[in-house]
């Protein structure tokens, strides 16, 4: 929008009702710059702001700052402060967050607390998430994974953009598509730097949310020789205990495979510096029990997919 084009009797009538032209060049999208030359050509005078000056109750500032946690960007984008004139008002109030929360620029929301949702995403991690905290007095815990799947794709952000900023850039020459997301400290038992998940295992519903999880990053159901699922990892000890709790839940042939790879040489050109196990289903009445047993806890699309590709192939030969 040109400067001529500006409705120059509102801007002024909304500058002298305490309105700042911060706030007036983002509404009609143009500079700050632009804003006060209007006013300074209409003869209008020009506020400079002073702690005092901020039209905001010292209450409202508090319960935005610390209650809500409202970020400085943020209260600037609505009230239309810079963001040095708030922190001069907020320190002046004496109301400083530390520095780790105060540098937090998006909102975030704490973890929910549901224990099948914090099942599912500890299986989740463990199959296909990096996980660190940003820094040792940091309150920001970074999640993060590539993928050459759509799919992956949505889930990651269906997962975490609830709870804080997902970021996901353009796919590079290859095809794959970088998520990372910035979740606060209730999310640190997603760290789990001492595979902590006995208490889901020992669960029933837990253990079936934190299997769907797995599944979800790691697992796959297929139609090969013969239909199948299976999951694998370098973790023995994980596939290990997964295997002997799905027998627990009525299950007879879980196989468990391992693959001498350690040391060899990968497409990549890198040895491999572990051997890698894979678990599997592939009878046919254990295998549709257990889709049976797992299938409304899965939340991958393409899971889902090869679900319902399979459940078809046996009713075609059912």
């Amino acid at each position: 929008m040109k400067s001529i084009d500006l409705p120059i009797d509102t801007i002024t009538k909304k500058y002298l009702s305490g309105i700042g032209s911060l706030r007036l060049s983002r509404e009609y999208r143009c500079s700050k710059k632009t804003i006060l030359d209007h006013l300074k050509r209409n003869k209008i005078k020009i506020r400079h702001y002073r702690i005092s000056k901020i039209n905001i109750s010292n209450t409202e500032l508090k319960k935005l700052y610390i209650s809500k946690k409202m970020s400085t960007w943020k209260i600037e984008k609505i009230y239309g402060y810079s963001r040095s004139t708030l922190y001069r008002r907020i320190s002046k109030l004496g109301i400083n967050r530390d520095m780790a929360t105060a540098h937090i620029k998006y909102d975030r929301n704490s973890f929910s607390g549901k224990l099948k949702e914090k099942a599912y995403l500890e299986g989740f991690t463990i199959g296909d998430l990096r996980v660190r905290k940003v820094g040792s007095s940091s309150k920001t815990i970074k999640v993060d994974c590539a993928s050459t799947k759509i799919a992956q794709v949505r889930l990651f952000s269906k997962l975490f953009s609830k709870y804080g900023r997902v970021w996901i850039s353009s796919a590079n020459t290859l095809g794959k598509i970088q998520m990372e997301a910035f979740l606060d400290d209730s999310f640190s038992f997603l760290l789990n730097t001492k595979n902590e998940y006995n208490w889901a295992i020992k669960n029933e519903e837990y253990f079936l949310s934190f299997l769907a999880g797995f599944i979800d990053a790691e697992g796959s159901f297929y139609i090969g020789r013969r239909p199948a699922f299976s999951i694998g990892n370098y973790d023995y000890k994980l596939l290990g205990v997964i295997q002997n709790r799905i027998k627990k839940l009525g299950f007879k042939y879980v196989y468990l495979y391992h693959d001498k790879r350690k040391n060899k040489i990968g497409v990549s050109g890198y040895p491999f510096r572990q051997n890698y196990y894979t678990l599997a289903i592939h009878r046919k009445y254990e295998l549709l029990k257990f889709i049976n047993l797992i299938k409304s806890k899965i939340k991958h699309e393409d899971r889902s997919k090869q679900i319902t590709i399979m459940e078809q192939w046996f009713n075609r030969r059912s």
